[in-house]
């Protein structure tokens, strides 16, 4: 007996397949995240250029000391990117809680076609948008400064002014908080602004005290991760900042990495900047965690007594949806007319019917489709943008589940709470961190400048679809998996043959999203790419960059980026329509459009459940009831 025990314990003690598993999903998400955050870290107190193998590395606060000793121009910086930042912020707040309020609480006309349209510019490229409101606002030739000037008064928009940056980067970031506040309003109870109402409250009292209560928690997270996204978009700053001379901070960083001839890069000053921004990043992240840790007592859904309402406009109907239009025409007609205009002319001209009928042409689409280069970049954007993605999802996906079904433990949390930080990491922070950590390894592993290390750097993201996986994961009753073991199966095979597939919608849906985010990317490969490796976004920036002497087309540039926004849009609705039509099939395939995979675990009897997912785990490919 006390040899069966030993082996009992032994057996007990000894590391399952799928705790291995969660080891190396762990351990992926880890080394994505925190090494090259240390990596910053170390060559902040021990540049100037890198904090290992050069001699006259050692460690000091010169570069923290250096970057107050310029004080002028650290609070400069501070200032512009929290007016630059903050000011988008709140303006894309604005427009997307007034888009999703109309669209999903009132009678507004043409409700289903303004949320498609709402979501056109996400499908964009941000380095195609910049690009695209640069080209509307040129003070010659931009389409809307022309309209501007049909009107009394003859109002021109100054394209590098720096409220013009602010109006434009929120315009830019419309999409996703809209996105994230739609389902929160759908999901809000509109009888308590009822009963308000029938209290006596006025409109505005009823929002004050009944609404943005209910919509606080959400509200702030949108609003927390909006500012991050802001933080660490380059694209914006880059094209309009250089020219009004705003340091912000994304261009800041670019700047002391981009040294003139004759001059080093300053990276450890650069590095100093990126501590001071991420703990800024960090601070709004812990806020927004301690602000909706009691976010279930506002929860408002309540099974029967649920009852979404629409709000009736009235005689405002008709200016509200003149109002959309013209949104919907400063963020996908007008800029996408812009880019055409630009792609078939020869140079910056005035648009006319004179113009029209002699100076377009074609040929710059023709010039395009013909460049080499063209499709080696824009391979190369395939397979870093797939590649990243499906670390993310697999690795995100196994640790959620490993997370969702342990006990609640202090080591438990921080590792929730570590692998959903990404968030909290802007887009220009990472991208300049990886390019440290790489330039570091480079001589023990070799991957500065190639498709591997932008891959990784890519993968950060990877937040994004283990929140996914760990909400889902918790939707699934542990009964499928405690009868699966019952079964005899073990943990990996009922991860394999009965979650994972009760997952998969998720997760390709994650994958779908972090694809289009991958082929969209501009800040990453702006620090990362070689001319050897660079994505479809960093060669076409190229084309319509100036400074690329060589390279300049800005005919070809504006083709360029109207062909790479079509690719875009017929992957993602592609991917989204293979999805759709899997996800049929597999209803179809069931019996009476319910299988295991669907029916819920309460309504299978008790002494039936280890039965039905013995079943599955037998042959799940196989149709029962027929």
């Amino acid at each position: 007996m006390f040899e069966v025990g030993r082996a009992t314990k032994a057996r007990r003690s000894r590391p399952t397949t799928m705790s291995v598993a969660m080891m190396i999903a762990g351990t992926v998400i880890v080394l994505l995240l925190s090494i090259p955050l240390v990596v910053q870290v170390i060559t902040a107190f021990r540049g100037p250029f890198l904090p290992f193998g050069v001699s006259s590395a050692r460690w000091s606060t010169e570069n923290f000391v250096t970057l107050w000793g310029l004080r002028e121009d650290f609070w400069s910086v501070l200032g512009s990117t929290a007016v630059f930042v903050g000011g988008s912020t709140l303006l894309s707040l604005a427009m997307a809680f007034g888009l999703a309020w109309l669209t999903v609480r009132t009678d507004i006309p043409f409700r289903r076609v303004i949320s498609v349209l709402v979501i056109v510019p996400f499908i964009i490229p941000p380095i195609v948008k910049a690009q695209a409101y640069l080209l509307m606002l040129s003070p010659e030739s931009g389409v809307l400064n022309q309209l501007l000037r049909l009107l009394p008064g003859e109002a021109v928009v100054d394209p590098y002014a720096f409220s013009t940056m602010v109006v434009i980067q929120s315009l830019t970031n419309v999409t996703f908080p809209y996105l994230m506040i739609v389902p929160i309003l759908t999901n809000m109870d509109g009888s308590l602004e009822e009963s308000a109402r029938v209290s006596g409250a006025s409109w505005a009292e009823t929002l004050r005290r009944v609404t943005l209560p209910m919509l606080w928690p959400g509200l702030l997270g949108v609003a927390v991760l909006t500012f991050i996204l802001g933080l660490g978009s380059l694209e914006v700053p880059l094209l309009f900042g250089q020219e009004s001379g705003k340091s912000i901070f994304a261009l800041k960083l670019w700047t002391l990495m981009s040294a003139n001839a004759g001059e080093l890069p300053q990276y450890g000053l650069a590095a100093a900047w990126g501590c001071v921004f991420l703990v800024i990043t960090t601070v709004a992240f812990i806020v927004y965690l301690r602000a909706t840790r009691d976010a279930e007592r506002r929860a408002s859904v309540s099974g029967k007594g649920f009852r979404p309402t629409i709000m009736t406009l009235g005689p405002w109907r008709i200016p509200v949806l003149i109002a959309v239009l013209v949104f919907v025409l400063l963020t996908a007609v007008l800029p996408l007319l812009a880019l055409f205009w630009a792609a078939i002319t020869p140079f910056p001209i005035a648009f006319s019917f004179s113009a029209l009928a002699e100076q377009t042409h074609f040929t710059a689409f023709g010039v395009v489709l013909s460049d080499p280069e063209f499709w080696a970049s824009l391979g190369r954007t395939l397979i870093i943008a797939g590649g990243s993605a499906t670390i993310a999802s697999v690795a995100a996906t196994v640790l959620a589940y490993g997370i969702a079904r342990s006990r609640p433990t202090i080591r438990t949390k921080a590792v929730d709470l570590f692998a959903s930080s990404s968030v909290a990491i802007p887009a220009v922070i990472a991208g300049f961190a990886m390019f440290l950590t790489f330039m570091v390894i480079n001589p023990v592993i070799p991957l500065a400048g190639t498709l591997a290390a932008l891959v990784l750097a890519y993968s950060y993201r990877v937040s994004i679809a283990y929140r996914a996986g760990f909400s889902a994961t918790l939707q699934i009753r542990k009964e499928l998996e405690e009868a699966a073991v019952i079964s005899g199966a073990s943990r990996l095979e009922g991860f394999r043959r009965i979650v994972a597939p009760l997952l998969m919608p998720t997760v390709f849906a994650v994958w779908i999203q972090m694809f289009i985010l991958g082929t969209n990317e501009f800040t990453l490969p702006a620090f990362l790419a070689t001319p050897e490796s660079r994505p479809l976004s960093v060669y076409m920036y190229a084309m319509i960059s100036p400074r690329s002497a060589q390279i300049y087309a800005p005919d070809q540039g504006a083709a360029m980026a109207l062909i790479f926004t079509l690719l875009v849009f017929a992957i993602g609705y592609g991917l989204q329509w293979a999805l759709s039509l899997r996800a049929i099939g597999r209803a179809r395939r069931r019996p009476g459009g319910i299988g295991v995979a669907a029916l819920p675990v309460a309504a299978v009897p008790e002494e039936e459940r280890t039965d039905t997912v013995s079943i599955a785990l037998e042959d799940r490919r196989t149709p029962r009831g027929r």
